[in-house]
């Protein structure tokens, strides 16, 4: 289901009626200057993407790219370098691959693979609340070289925001003046914790 409006006209943060920005951005919670999803995560979707990351449906990233191509194409994105989203090395060296960087090789934008790193194995993200993702990764990520200007951060799904946030204060520490936020799916927030409490529910 394509994200429409209403929605933050800053974070994108979806809601059944929104004036203005959303309560996140009016108390600064966030440390990424805009962020646009081009769908809403449905039961559909969340199976997309696990067949994509852990079922070597690997072609489906090309479809979840051109979507968001589109996405980025409507909306006002400035940045010109594509970072995806790192994966720890023993993850992807497990997976065999970063799907967020199948995803972002269909935006046709330089990309850096390498220019940030993800330095701390961290547990996965799957069922934590905001709060103990956002502990979780605390000083996971670190910038190997020299950034500067806008960077556009790509992912697949934006749940709490916790890894991006976390990504976008590592960059802007490192010199990005800038950095916008683009990802396949969006959970709202009144559904974050919902999708998180699933998730355990699924593995006890």
């Amino acid at each position: 289901m394509a994200l429409e409006p209403p929605f933050c006209p800053k974070c994108g943060e979806p809601a059944p009626a929104i004036e203005g920005l959303c309560g996140f951005c009016r108390r600064g919670e966030h440390n990424f200057d805009f962020a646009r999803s081009a769908l809403l995560f449905t039961h559909t979707l969340r199976q997309i993407i696990h067949h994509l990351k852990y079922a070597d449906r690997v072609s489906l990233a090309n479809q979840l790219g051109d979507i968001l191509s589109e996405c980025r194409r409507r909306e006002p994105f400035t940045g010109n370098l594509v970072i995806p989203v790192p994966l720890h090395r023993s993850r992807q060296r497990q997976r065999g691959f970063n799907q967020a960087e199948l995803i972002a090789a269909r935006l046709g934008l330089p990309m850096a693979t390498r220019l940030l790193r993800r330095k701390k194995d961290t547990p996965s993200q799957t069922g934590l609340t905001r709060n103990e993702r956002k502990r979780n990764l605390a000083g996971a990520f670190e910038v190997r070289g020299r950034v500067s200007g806008t960077i556009m951060v790509v992912d697949d799904v934006y749940t709490t925001g916790s890894t991006l946030n976390e990504i976008a204060r590592t960059l802007k520490c490192a010199g990005a003046d800038r950095v916008e936020v683009l990802t396949v799916a969006r959970v709202p927030s009144y559904r974050a914790e919902e999708t998180a409490s699933a998730a355990v529910a699924r593995t006890q």
